[in-house]
C-alpha cells in the first residue's frame, strides 16, 4: 500500500511546480524537463534529467525516500544546487510501474496546481537507470524524439488529460513506448494499457497502423523505392457490415494525404505500393488489438457516427464481436506538394 501511495503522490509532488515561472534561472540552478518514477522495494526512486546549459554537463539526479515528500526533498537540496521542477515535460514510467497508472492519474487531479498536459511515456524495461544514464543528453533526446521525429515511424504524444479522460470512457489505453539503444532512449512503438497492466507491445509496421489508426501526422519511409513520405491521417470512416440483425464485419477505408520528403519518382506504382503497405500495418495493429479485445482506436464510436441509427444493436454486440470480427482495411492517399 505505501509503494501504490508513493507513486499516486508522485506526479502531483513534482509536476505542482509547473505554476512557477517556466524560464532557467541563472546560477546553480538546474530546471528538471523530464522526471522518471520506478518502485524500489519500499521506498519511492526517483530520477530527474535537465540539460546541459552551454558547455556544462546534462544534469541528473537519483533520489530514493521512504516517501514522496522524502524523495523530493532529497532531489530539490543538493548542496549549494538548486533543483527545479517548473519546467518538467515528460514523465517516464519504468514498465514494472505502468499498473500504477489509475491510482497515479486520480489523485494528480485532484491537485489544484497539477499540470495535466505533462506528456506520459512508457519504457520498455523493469528500471530506469539506464535510460537515464546511458548514453546521450536524456532531456535533449526527448526533444528530439518530440519534435524531429528521428529513430521513430509515429508517436501521438499522449498527456495526462488525455490518458485520464480515456480511462474514464472504460477504453484501453495506448501509451507510446520508448526503449533503450546504442543512442539512448528512442521511439519503440506503443504499449497497450488494459486491466491495470501493459498486455501487449506494438512495434514496427503494427506501430505505423497504430499511429494511423489514431489519426496521427508521421514520418514513414517505405520498404519500396518511393522514398519517404510525411503521411497525415485525415480519417478512416467504419462502415458496419450486417447480416440481418447480426454484426458480421467491418469495413475501414482510410484516407491520408502524403508529402514526399525525398526520392519520390512520382510513379502511379509506387503510390499503389504505399497505399499498401499502409493498409497492411493497420491489418497487423487490428489483429493485435482484437486478439486483446481492445478497441483502443474507438473504432465502435466510429461505426455508431456511420450508422447512428443502428447504435443500440452495434453497442449490445460489439464487445461480444469485436475480437474475431472480419474487418477490411483499405487506403486511399493523396499528394500534396511538388512532385
Amino acid at each position: 500500500m505505501r509503494k501504490l501511495l508513493a507513486l499516486t503522490l508522485l506526479l502531483a509532488l513534482l509536476t505542482g511546480c509547473a505554476g512557477t515561472p517556466q524560464s532557467r534561472e541563472a546560477g546553480a540552478t538546474a530546471v528538471v524537463s523530464v522526471l522518471g518514477a520506478e518502485p524500489a522495494g519500499r521506498q519511492l526512486r526517483l530520477l530527474a534529467a535537465a540539460e546541459g546549459r552551454g558547455g556544462e554537463d546534462p544534469f541528473l539526479c537519483d533520489s530514493q525516500g521512504a516517501t514522496p515528500a522524502a524523495a523530493v526533498e532529497g532531489l530539490t537540496n543538493r548542496g549549494e544546487q538548486v533543483v527545479s521542477c517548473a519546467h518538467v515535460e515528460h514523465l517516464l514510467l519504468a514498465g514494472s510501474a505502468a499498473g500504477e497508472l489509475p491510482d497515479l492519474l486520480s489523485y494528480a487531479f485532484q491537485e489544484p496546481q497539477q499540470s495535466t498536459e505533462t506528456q506520459l511515456w512508457v519504457v520498455r524495461a523493469d528500471t530506469l537507470g539506464t535510460s537515464f544514464a546511458g548514453p546521450g543528453d536524456v532531456a535533449r533526446r526527448m526533444a528530439v524524439i518530440k519534435t524531429q521525429g528521428k529513430n521513430r515511424q509515429g508517436f501521438s504524444p499522449l498527456t495526462l488529460r488525455e490518458a485520464a479522460a480515456i480511462l474514464a470512457q472504460g477504453r484501453s489505453l495506448l501509451i507510446p513506448a520508448l526503449a533503450v539503444g546504442d543512442e539512448g532512449l528512442s521511439f519503440h512503438g506503443y504499449a497497450l494499457y488494459q486491466d491495470g497492466t501493459i498486455t501487449q507491445w506494438l512495434t514496427d509496421g503494427q506501430a505505423l497502423g497504430t499511429a494511423l489508426l489514431q489519426g496521427e501526422r508521421i514520418h514513414w519511409t517505405g520498404s519500396g523505392q518511393h522514398g519517404a513520405m510525411t503521411l497525415q491521417s485525415t480519417g478512416c470512416r467504419v462502415s458496419p457490415q450486417w447480416e440481418g440483425d447480426t454484426l458480421a464485419g467491418l469495413a475501414l477505408h482510410c484516407r491520408l494525404e502524403g508529402s514526399p520528403t525525398g526520392g519520390w519518382q512520382g510513379e502511379e506504382a509506387d503510390l499503389a505500393r504505399l497505399e499498401e503497405e499502409t493498409a497492411r500495418g493497420m491489418v497487423q495493429a487490428l489483429a493485435v488489438l482484437q486478439q486483446a479485445g481492445a478497441d483502443a482506436p474507438d473504432l465502435l464510436g466510429k461505426a455508431g457516427l456511420s450508422q447512428p441509427f443502428r447504435w443500440s444493436q452495434l453497442k449490445d454486440q460489439w464487445q461480444g464481436a469485436f475480437p474475431t470480427l472480419p474487418i477490411q482495411v483499405t487506403v486511399t492517399i493523396t499528394l500534396s506538394g511538388d512532385l
